[in-house]
Order: structure tokens, then C-alpha cells, then sequence
């Protein structure tokens, strides 16, 4: 038997085995389906493998055609993009577990990490720990009046030493959404900011927050949303309703402004001076880039380049412009599950000049966008980077010249620092 015929027997050995382990992690575990079949050990051991043995390996546990094995050669896996090389780090989180997924957000407040689940439970990391090689050790921080009502937390936000928190919160079969603030201290001792009136008949699953200055008045930019699957919503056109808007409120007089309509489930937004980028859930299909303009109307429920689940009555129109809406500056077909935004500075590597970075959930993805220039009204191209896990929510950190990433099934904190050249 030749060499080249043993080693093709021992490889194809290799990848049946593997296949294997896979199958029999994913039925003892309960863990969804494709790409997230894969316990945390096998994970980290399969994102090292070649990207031929990974095609493989999708094909004999049946998550993809035999014609799709060599269709892959142009998808990045990490620690490689395009450009440049990352180092990809996991940091266990000891979120209390409940349920399949670990939906949580990522602040950072002086040399601190800030974790926050939908649940409210607060862990914090101090950023030294993550350099020295030591055992993380995350603390829990206390909270005070956050739980008194039902619902969950939607995002968080810090501004200078006081940390901003929006939630669903369940009065008598009412979801209202609304803005709790605390002073940053040992623990957290919240009261509400803002609490909009208005009852959502669809449920609240927005709510992503930013700071900004609008008209020369501090405060913070909040989403809502207007959709929940093959119901359209009736709000997002509503010029006296909050939901499907993008909408600013006054830190000091707690009034608020519209700033923008038509939004059906806007899951991220970012500011750098006075650009506001924001991400937008299509339905089937159509997930959006948007760049938020004062008074525009980005056309839901009329126009989308998605369609509908199941509804055979429901129908989107697929132009924006002609309709008299605002164009996304990208739209993803099919849809990606589109979640956080984050302007990534130039310092990170000049390589990635004037980009974004868009996290996903059903892409189990980062998307670095690249912009023409600095002005963010044109896009050149994106470049798909798969990491394999559902990310909520992304964050640069400057200390760490780092990106953090909420990995949604296993709980861990992604971290992605440049490799030096």
C-alpha cells in the first residue's frame, strides 16, 4: 500500500472518529444544531483544525452537502482574516445557567470588565488578570431594586461613573420598556432613569443604548422595536407611539425625541461624533446597516429586502427609495442574525482603516465592514470572520487594544487581540 493511499485511510480514520465524538457530544448535551454542536473542549479544538478537515467534518455529521467541501476556501476561521492575524482567547463566565443560551452585555468602566445577563446578575473582571497569566476570577457585584419587577434586561450603558440599564419590565400583563440608573460602587444601587408609558402589545426586544448629544443636550439614544416574527407591528409608522424608533432622551430632563421611524427590531447602534450607525433584524432576510438620520423613516413594515416566515398574505416592498424610505447602506440576504455594531479606531491595525465591526447570532460570525472613508455613508465590502458561536454583544477595548465578544452558548467572553508582527 503506497504512503499516499495510507494516509489518505488514516485521515479519512481521523475525520470519521471525529464525527464520531461530535454526534455523541451534541445528543448527551442537548447543544442546538450546526456549528454549535461542538462542546467548549471540542470547540476550541475544532477551530484549530484545517478548514478542509472542519468542511469534512460538516459533512459527515450531515450539516452539509458533499458539494459544499471544497465551497469554503474563501470563509475565514479564527485566528485568521483576510489582513492580519488574531490571537482568540475564552474567559469562562460563572453566570448562573438557565437554558440553552447565555444572553449577556459587555461594559468597560476604568481597568473593569462589567458583565451583565439578561437575568441581572453583574459579574466584573479587573482587565490586569487577563494579562498575567493568573486564574480569572470574576466577581459578583450586588444589586439593589433592578428585580423588583418581571422582565429582562435589554443592554447596559456607562457614562462617566453611572451605569445605564434598559429593560422589559411586566406590569399587569403590560410590557413597558425602561431606563434604570446607578452609581458605579462595590455594588449597584439602582433606580428607574426613564419609564415609558406605552404597553407593547408584541413584547419588547430591542432596547440597545448609546450616548449622545443631541442639540447640544447629553443623553442617551435608546431602540425599539416593532415586529415579532410574521406580525408586522402597526407602531413603526405611528408618529405617537415609541415602538419601532429610534428615540433620545434628555439626561437632565428625562423628555425625549424621536430621531428616527420605520425601524422593525434595530439590535445594535453606535455614535462617533455626530454619525449614529445602527443594525436592524430583517425579517426573512434583510437584516440592515443603517446610518440613523433626525427625521428619516427606514420604511417598516412597508419596505424590506427580506420576506415574510410563513404568511402568504404579507408582502414587503424590496426598494426603500422609491417608496419614499431611507436606503439601508447594506442589507444581508439571506438574513445573519445581525446584533451589535462598534466603530473600531484606526489604532486597532491600519489594516482595518475606517471600518466597523457588526456582530451575529445565527451567522455565529463578526463582519468587519469597510467603510469608503471616514464620513460612514458608503460601504466598500465586508469580510465575514467565523468564530462558531452565537455574539451578542462586541466591545473595543482601548487598554487592551482588544475586541470582547458575548459568546452566547457557552457563556465565555471572546477576546481578539492583534498578533504582532
Amino acid at each position: 500500500m503506497s504512503k499516499k493511499i495510507k494516509f489518505l485511510s488514516l485521515l479519512l480514520a481521523i475525520i470519521f472518529l471525529l464525527s464520531v465524538i461530535i454526534l455523541f457530544v451534541e445528543k448527551s448535551s442537548n447543544i442546538p444544531k450546526y456549528k454549535n454542536k461542538i462542546s467548549n473542549i471540542s470547540l476550541n479544538i475544532f477551530l484549530k483544525l484545517p478548514d478542509v478537515i472542519k468542511s469534512s467534518l460538516f459533512i459527515f455529521t450531515g450539516r452539509r452537502s458533499f458539494s459544499n467541501l471544497f465551497n469554503d476556501y474563501n470563509v475565514k476561521f479564527l485566528p485568521n482574516t483576510q489582513l492580519i492575524d488574531l490571537d482568540f482567547l475564552r474567559i469562562k463566565t460563572n453566570f448562573e445557567k438557565k437554558g440553552n443560551l447565555n444572553k449577556f452585555y459587555i461594559e468597560i468602566f476604568k481597568e473593569d470588565i462589567i458583565l451583565t445577563n439578561q437575568f441581572g446578575e453583574f459579574l466584573s473582571i479587573n482587565m490586569n488578570e487577563l494579562n498575567a497569566g493568573k486564574k480569572i476570577n470574576l466577581k459578583k457585584i450586588d444589586i439593589e431594586n433592578l428585580l423588583n419587577i418581571d422582565g429582562k434586561i435589554l443592554d447596559t450603558l456607562i457614562i462617566d461613573n453611572q451605569i445605564f440599564v434598559s429593560k422589559s419590565s411586566i406590569y399587569d400583563f403590560c410590557d413597558k420598556l425602561e431606563i434604570y440608573q446607578a452609581e458605579i460602587d462595590q455594588s449597584l444601587k439602582f433606580e428607574i432613569f426613564k419609564s415609558f408609558n406605552e404597553c407593547s402589545s408584541i413584547g419588547i426586544s430591542a432596547g440597545r443604548l448609546a450616548k449622545y448629544n443631541f442639540n447640544g443636550q447629553n443623553g442617551i439614544l435608546i431602540t425599539t422595536n416593532d415586529s415579532d416574527n410574521d406580525y408586522p407591528g402597526k407602531k413603526a409608522q405611528d408618529d405617537n407611539s415609541i415602538f419601532g424608533k429610534i428615540i433620545f432622551v434628555d439626561k437632565q430632563s428625562k423628555n425625549f425625541t424621536v430621531i428616527s421611524k420605520g425601524h422593525r427590531n434595530a439590535q445594535g447602534i453606535s455614535v462617533i461624533g455626530d454619525i449614529i450607525l445602527s443594525t436592524e433584524h430583517g425579517p426573512k432576510g434583510g437584516d440592515e446597516i443603517n446610518r440613523i438620520i433626525l427625521g428619516k423613516n427606514y420604511g417598516w413594515p412597508i419596505a424590506s429586502y427580506g420576506v415574510p416566515y410563513k404568511s402568504i398574505k404579507l408582502k414587503y416592498l424590496d426598494s426603500h427609495k422609491k417608496n419614499g424610505f431611507e436606503e439601508p447602506l447594506y442589507a444581508f440576504v439571506p438574513s445573519i442574525g445581525i446584533s451589535e455594531i462598534i466603530f473600531l479606531p484606526n489604532t486597532f491595525n491600519f489594516k482595518w482603516k475606517d471600518s466597523v465591526l457588526v456582530s451575529s447570532l445565527n451567522g455565529r460570525s463578526i463582519y468587519r465592514i469597510k467603510f469608503e472613508d471616514e464620513n460612514y455613508d458608503k460601504i466598500i465590502y465586508q469580510e465575514k470572520i467565523y468564530v462558531g458561536e452565537r455574539i451578542r454583544d462586541i466591545k473595543y477595548s482601548e487598554k487592551l487594544n482588544s475586541i470582547l465578544m458575548a459568546l452566547e452558548r457557552t457563556g465565555d467572553i471572546g477576546i481578539l487581540t492583534n498578533v504582532i508582527e
